[in-house]
């Protein structure tokens, strides 16, 4: 009986391989030329030492790596009074009022918060400019009924 040079278990004579550790046995060299496969044999290929000139090299511009630069995330306003106000002023003034609510709708679908800011004025203006107009509208009408 043989004994395994890594674990020291017995194994049969004629064994490859360890039965306890899978550990390989010394092959004879005749047993490790025949399992070894063959290395494929390819034509020989002559080519040019550049395949492109050194100008030519030069000339293209580097590839730059892409970077993603996420957005960051911006916290949602509450706008539940500015697009209240909104759709009374589109009761009383049409233009002006559907102008401020879709400004108000677009606040938190804006990714910094310049822009939410900027809707939010945006909004805002549209708002005083349609409730002063439904004010003289409505006191306008108020003066003819009179």
């Amino acid at each position: 009986m043989a004994l395994c040079p890594y674990c020291s278990s017995e194994l049969p004579e004629n064994a490859k391989f360890c039965t306890n550790c899978g550990a390989p046995l010394n092959p004879s060299p005749s047993d490790a030329a025949s399992s070894l496969p063959e290395e494929p044999q390819y034509p020989a290929v002559d080519y040019p030492e550049s395949l492109v000139s050194d100008q030519e090299v030069y000339a293209r511009p580097a590839q730059q790596p892409v970077t993603y630069h996420p957005q960051p995330a911006v916290a949602p306003v509450n706008t539940t009074g500015l697009l209240i106000w909104a759709i009374i002023t589109a009761l009383f003034s049409l233009i002006p009022g559907i102008v401020a609510i879709v400004q108000t709708t677009a606040i938190n679908k804006q990714t910094t918060v310049e822009a939410q800011q900027q809707k939010m004025r945006s909004a805002k203006i549209w708002c005083i400019v349609g409730t002063v107009l439904g004010i003289l509208v409505i006191i306008g009408q108020c003066g003819n009924a009179l």
